[in-house]
C-alpha cells in the first residue's frame, strides 16, 4: 500500500517551462508555478565528448535556441543528446544512401536494410527532442510573436551598475 508522500507518476502530458509558455503565448497567470526554477539565458559550451560535427551542430543550435530564449545551462544535456541521434542519423542515412533501403542478406533473401530501421529510430528520438525545445511546427503553433529573451552578460550588468546611481 501507498504512502500518502511517496512519489506517485503523474498521468498525462509533461508540463512546459515556463519560458517555453511565454514563447508560444500560452502562459496563464494561474497555471504557472511560482517555485519554477529560473535558470539564465545561456549558450553552453559542447561537452568533451561530442566529435567535431557535433559539437558544431550543438554550438549552433544552442545559440538559435537561447535567442529564443529557450536554452539555459541547464539544457545542455538535453541538446547533447540531440547532436549525438543527429549524428547518428546522419551516419545512417548516409548508409541507407549508399546501399538502398533493402539488401540481400548472404542466404540470398531481400531485407530492410538495418541502417534504415536506425535513421528512423533517431528521427523518432529526434522528434521528441525538438518537440521538448519547441523546435517543431505543432510545438510552436501557438506562439504569437515576442521578444525574444536577453541573454545577460554578468559583467555587463556590473558595468551598468554604476551608471545607475
Amino acid at each position: 500500500m501507498r504512502g500518502k508522500n511517496e512519489d506517485k507518476t503523474m498521468a498525462g502530458r509533461k508540463p512546459l517551462p515556463t519560458q517555453l509558455k511565454l514563447v508560444k503565448g500560452t502562459a496563464r497567470p494561474h497555471r504557472m508555478n511560482p517555485a519554477e526554477p529560473q535558470p539564465m539565458v545561456a549558450v553552453p559550451p559542447p561537452p568533451e565528448h561530442l566529435d567535431d560535427a557535433a559539437a558544431a551542430k550543438f554550438t549552433q543550435m544552442a545559440e538559435l535556441l537561447a535567442r529564443h530564449g529557450v536554452m539555459t545551462e541547464l539544457d545542455a544535456g538535453a541538446l547533447a543528446r540531440y547532436v549525438v541521434v543527429w549524428h547518428r542519423w546522419l551516419e545512417a542515412e548516409v548508409e541507407v544512401k549508399r546501399r538502398g533501403p533493402v539488401v540481400k542478406t548472404a542466404g540470398g533473401n531481400i531485407i530492410q536494410n538495418p541502417f534504415l530501421a536506425v535513421a528512423n529510430k533517431c528521427l523518432a528520438q529526434m522528434g521528441q527532442i525538438e518537440s521538448d525545445f519547441g523546435l517543431t511546427p505543432s510545438s510552436r503553433s501557438r506562439i504569437r510573436t515576442a521578444v525574444p529573451a536577453e541573454t545577460r552578460d554578468p559583467f555587463e550588468d556590473y558595468l551598468n551598475r554604476g551608471n545607475s546611481a
